[in-house]
């Protein structure tokens, strides 16, 4: 298992000695001659008695309105709720989306149209109407006329008036589309880019993700060796304090020791903030606006073995992001290939059916077309600025794909050498600890014994305190390296 091995900050044990004091006489005075005694019975060894100690700090910080049970919960919540992963993956669909718009202008189109005209204007709508015949009137009478062939009276007839129903089907088949056939496998590397963009956003969700759950583990560990360390300044405080009255301490070592406390107190205030800060920044990371907790019994081991069944290491040029460059180049430089194929011909075949409710002419009111058109681009001034702007794409994509190899690279080295240096600092830390415990252990026995100050008694406690903080902090900082050497150079697809 992964779990620090931290040890609580505590001197109460031998300066509990002190509290024998409190029933020694303030000085030794000769006792008179008395008579022979009978020799009493072993006692019990003397259990030293608990002083008592209440500080408002000493009450631990709140839990989090929310807490992580598992590592996999962080997970499932962080592919729901974090809006990075979303705007991610809409990035694919989008990129799905247009490659199917380029598929759509290289296929047959087909369209159907129909339109009603109505005349606003019309004439008197009467004509000559005889009965035998489509003779025409002798005169003009706007009335009435005289048929040429029996001179029967003619008459006028109101003309009915019909609206104009029109219905249209249209057909085109790209015959010649170089371009837009090209665009198509262009659209299909853009899908590829997005998805390996994708893949490098989740990877780093789960950096960030990792770093802050450890995050918090460190300042919890922390918050709590901090009270620790208050509560046994507390207890040497009210020991010194006691010394004082019984005359066997003076003053400067109250006021030493109050110095004391008051910084384990800063340290506190200190530490509680950093705690309430880490688990906001644990809410924002898992794509929430509250903070959120995580228990004791987390496993960081557990959450390593997690990780490492999820992505899978890499190479550094194997990197998402150095993948996703890498085609970003290569979708550049068909879009450049693209905007020359717009200087060749296109052409296309054409055929539309017609409908309308009148005939026109020697025509039937219906009728079917058929056609091809050829297009020969001659001159158009923006396709040289498309040439342009795209070699200017070109070059930059190529800049960016060199610089995510080389930050690719960097940060394999850098994580690697990372987890080397957690654990020589490790080691180091341990180290450390254990001389200042040995040392706050000699300057306690050298205190009761007189031969050392309260100056070097409150020092010595002090450096221990801080040895035990800097060891909890190392060893929680070996798990985060070693998390972020495994994701360093990860393909994380979930």
């Amino acid at each position: 298992m992964l779990r620090p091995r931290w040890v609580r900050a505590s001197l109460a044990t031998p300066l509990l000695s002190f509290a024998l004091l409190v029933s020694a006489p303030l000085a030794a005075q000769p006792a008179a001659p008395q008579p022979a005694q009978p020799a009493p019975a072993p006692a019990a060894p003397a259990v030293p008695p608990t002083i008592a100690v209440d500080d408002p700090l000493l009450a631990p910080v709140p839990t989090a309105p929310k807490t992580l049970a598992t590592w996999r919960e962080a997970v499932t919540i962080v592919e729901t709720r974090a809006p990075d992963l979303r705007i991610a993956e809409a990035e694919v669909a989008r990129a799905e989306g247009l490659s199917t718009q380029a598929l759509g202008r290289a296929l047959p189109t087909v369209t159907a149209t129909g339109s009603v005209n109505h005349n606003m204007i019309l004439s008197d709508g009467r004509f000559l109407f005889c009965p035998v015949g489509p003779a025409l009137p002798t005169n003009d009478a706007r009335t009435q006329g005289t048929c040429v062939i029996d001179n029967t009276p003619a008459q006028y007839i109101p003309l009915p008036y019909t609206p104009i129903l029109r219905g249209d089907v249209t057909a085109r088949v790209p015959i010649l589309s170089l371009r837009n056939w090209y665009a198509i496998g262009t659209a299909n590397k853009n899908v590829d880019a997005a998805r390996a963009s994708a893949s490098d956003r989740r990877r780093q969700l789960l950096a960030n993700l990792a770093a802050a759950i450890v995050n918090v583990v460190t300042t919890e560990r922390t918050s709590e060796i901090n009270r620790s360390g208050l509560r046994t300044s507390l207890e040497r405080l009210e020991l010194t304090k006691r010394r004082a009255r019984l005359g066997t301490g003076t003053q400067l070592d109250v006021v030493r020791a109050e110095q004391d406390t008051n910084l384990a107190r800063t340290q506190i205030v200190q530490s509680d903030e950093s705690l309430r800060r880490a688990r906001e920044a644990l809410g924002l990371a898992l794509g929430e606006n509250v903070a959120y907790g995580v228990p004791p019994s987390i496993s960081l081991d557990d959450m390593k073995h997690s990780i490492e069944s999820t992505c899978s290491a890499g190479k550094p040029e194997d990197r998402p992001d150095v993948v996703a460059a890498r085609q970003q180049l290569e979708v550049a430089k068909r879009q450049a290939r693209e905007t020359r194929l717009g200087f060749l011909p296109t052409a296309e075949a054409t055929t539309t059916l017609t409908a309308m409710n009148l005939g026109q002419g020697n025509l039937k009111n219906y009728t079917w077309t058929i056609g091809a058109v050829l297009t020969i681009p001659i001159y158009e001034g923006s396709r040289y600025g498309e040439v342009r702007t795209a070699r200017a794409a070109v070059e930059q994509q190529e800049a960016r794909l060199e610089a995510a190899e080389r930050q690719a690279r960097l940060d394999t080295q850098q994580t690697m050498r990372g987890v080397e240096v957690a654990e020589q600092a490790l080691v180091i830390s341990e180290k450390a600890r254990d001389l200042a415990r040995e040392t706050a252990r000699l300057t306690q026995i050298a205190y009761e014994a007189g031969t050392a100050t309260s100056f070097e008694l409150v020092t010595s406690a002090q450096s221990l305190r801080q040895a035990e903080l800097d060891l909890a902090v190392r060893e929680l900082e070996l798990v985060r390296a070693r998390i972020a050497a495994l994701l360093a150079a990860a393909v994380c697809d979930g």
